[in-house]
């Protein structure tokens, strides 16, 4: 009896121990507070030994490791059922992490494909034959400080192949850095401003977009690489709100003169709130200005956004978009997305996605600039003005090292039609395999079908790759 008594009395004295603890440098109405003493309480950390948290450090990789073991114990199988999956996960991350180096300050990608264009369509073709491209992607991280950290990028894109040529300075390199400003180190005390403030500064294309200069691969023309932008972003919390604000340059006159352009200023403004029914609903509201030629008669756009996403049920989120430009609805755009997790408990992951894009919502004199306004469907091309974009993308585990994929996007015109009449309409296509040779090694196969009927053209392309994560 008196050792269950001793049983039942130390996870309460436990928790009152651990409540006692009070970080100099987390006061009762730091934003983040609650959830740090949460995380005491359950014994997974500490803090130091001088009394503080140190919340802005960085932490090595055997810190995270730690990290996570504790909170995989406290999370045992045994106990919650409902997050197996996610604790096998966090288990094979743990290994992961215990294995790498410490610190290891470059990461990155590449990827070798050997594929065979229109194998089977013979619709309208440019032709047929083999192709081999690679895509060399490469990282390096450096924390300058506990507050500040650097990072350099480089992405050789569509450079080398495809009878493309990239400059490297100008769009295979980007850099960026973050720099963590502490309000109550600069001596600000109270409600209004006690979360961090991050600038973020950033040299970098913002994006580049591919062309199929051999032909033979129509339903890559005009893919989009995604880049840092050049420019600067300045946020932090305000009454537990995100808010944000920042200048991208939108481009440059020349690659020699490097004069700007374009100016962009943006503004963003988000919250969560507490909704019946829901874990939670995340709003957002942005606005970006757009000036061309600056401090000339040069073309100028204003548009809005406001998004809305939450998780409606476990393993099942949704999130929906609205965009203007003009207040008639040919300069809106309107857009939802849906993503199931495993909700089937099969294995299956799929994301299903919808758009419609007003004849006007990207500003003709600024198409350039405004290129990926729209968003992209699941082939990284742009959506265009004047259409109505349907797509989904699928993944499922049939072996413990395969995985079946599968994506797919339907381009209509604003009547929903879809045919020879319609010249935006297109239909494209995949499915295909990943097999794990190792934890950072893989090797797909995809085979892509496209259709582009205003062209009576169907084109096909059959690939295998190799890629390999460091």
């Amino acid at each position: 009896m008196k050792k269950l008594y001793i049983l039942l009395l130390l996870p309460v004295l436990t928790l009152m121990a651990y409540g006692e603890v009070k970080f100099k440098d987390v006061p009762a109405n730091h934003w983040a507070a609650k959830s740090v003493y949460n995380l005491v309480k359950l014994g997974i950390t500490q803090g130091y030994p001088d009394g503080t948290f140190r919340g802005t450090k960085n932490i090595t990789r055997y810190e995270t490791a730690i990290f996570l073991s504790k909170l995989a114990d406290k999370l045992g199988a045994g106990e919650v059922g409902s997050i197996q999956s996610d604790l096998k996960a966090i288990k094979t991350e743990i290994a992961s992490l215990k294995k790498g180096a410490v610190g290891a300050p470059i990461s990155g990608s590449f990827e070798l494909r050997n594929a065979v264009s229109n194998l089977i369509a013979n619709a309208g073709t440019a032709g047929r034959g083999p192709i081999v491209n690679y895509r060399l992607k490469t990282a390096l991280n450096k924390e300058i400080s506990e507050n500040a950290s650097l990072k350099v990028e480089l992405d050789t894109m569509d450079a080398g192949f495809y009878g493309a040529t990239r400059d490297l300075a100008r769009e295979m390199l980007a850099v960026s850095g973050n720099l963590k400003l502490n309000p109550a180190d600069m001596g600000v005390v109270g409600d209004l401003l006690n979360a961090p403030v991050e600038i973020d500064l950033s040299s970098g294309p913002r994006f580049v977009q591919h062309t199929d200069a051999t032909g033979l691969i129509p339903s890559e023309n005009g893919l989009v690489y995604l880049r840092p932008d050049t420019g600067f972003n300045v946020g932090t919390k305000l009454w537990g709100a995100d808010v944000s604000g920042g200048y991208i340059v939108g481009g440059y006159d020349s690659a020699i003169s490097g004069k700007v352009e374009t100016d962009i200023l943006t503004a963003k403004l988000g919250y969560t709130l507490s909704v019946p029914m829901l874990k939670a609903l995340r709003v957002e509201g942005g606005v970006d200005l757009y000036t061309k030629n600056p401090g000339s008669s040069g073309s100028k756009d204003t548009r809005g956004t406001l998004n809305f996403s939450s998780e409606i049920a476990p393993g099942v989120s949704a999130s929906a978009q609205w965009g203007l430009r003009t207040r008639e609805t040919k300069g809106w755009m309107v857009g939802a997305r849906l993503d199931l997790a495993d909700v089937w408990k099969t294995g299956v992951n799929l994301t299903l996605r919808g758009s419609k894009v007003g004849s006007e919502f990207i500003n003709p004199n600024l198409a350039v600039e405004e290129l990926i306004v729209s968003g992209q469907d699941f082939f990284m091309r742009p959506l265009e003005n004047a259409t109505v974009n349907v797509g989904g993308e699928m993944s499922q585990s049939v072996f413990d090292k395969v995985t079946l994929q599968g994506k797919a996007d339907i381009r209509l015109s604003p009547d929903f039609g879809y045919g020879k009449d319609k010249p935006k309409s297109r239909l494209t296509g995949q499915v295909g395999l990943s097999y794990g040779v190792a934890a950072d090694t893989s090797i797909d196969a995809f085979y892509r079908v496209e259709q582009n009927p205003a062209l009576s053209e169907t084109t096909d392309l059959t690939a295998l790759g190799f890629i390999y994560k460091f």
